[in-house]
């Protein structure tokens, strides 16, 4: 398992869901706050209109993945709710692009890239913050110890 992950339950499991999520929509939106004062009105709201549906289905699949593996015993259920979800989740991201299409408010390119969000955060955080933190973060630690 990957020490960034918090292995302690569903607890620890919805942690890192949210820890993701926020960090992805936190910099998304960052990063258009400066598009925007830049003067990159339409990129700004496509990508935080991206980035935002990319976090509604990423909080729709974290939810739905652990009743899927409850039910993996019955595999005809937990096909059709993968199913479902999917599709569910295709609609989700759908929308921004639909959104970004018809109005010129929106850049759709930037929107796509938004839909992105979520998968940019997650490499962040294993290929970049797992590296910089090192192995040990996220363990409590006694203290100090005496040699």
């Amino acid at each position: 398992m990957s020490t960034t992950i918090p292995m302690d339950g569903l607890a620890g499991y919805y942690s890192y869901q949210r820890r993701l999520a926020r960090s992805g929509f936190t910099g998304a939106v960052i990063l258009g706050l400066i598009l925007y004062a830049l003067g990159y009105s339409t990129i700004a709201k496509g990508l935080v209109l991206g980035s935002l549906f990319s976090v509604l289905s990423f909080v729709l699949m974290a939810h739905i993945l652990p009743y899927q593996v409850g039910v993996g015993g019955k595999r005809k259920t937990a096909t059709g709710v993968a199913f479902v979800s999917f599709v569910i989740r295709l609609g989700l991201m759908a929308i921004p692009l639909i959104i970004a299409a018809k109005n010129r408010n929106f850049n759709l390119w930037a929107a796509i890239a938004g839909l992105f969000t979520v998968q940019a955060a997650v490499y962040v955080e294993h290929f970049v913050v797992r590296r910089w933190a090192g192995p040990n973060r996220g363990k409590v630690t006694d203290g100090p110890r005496a040699g």
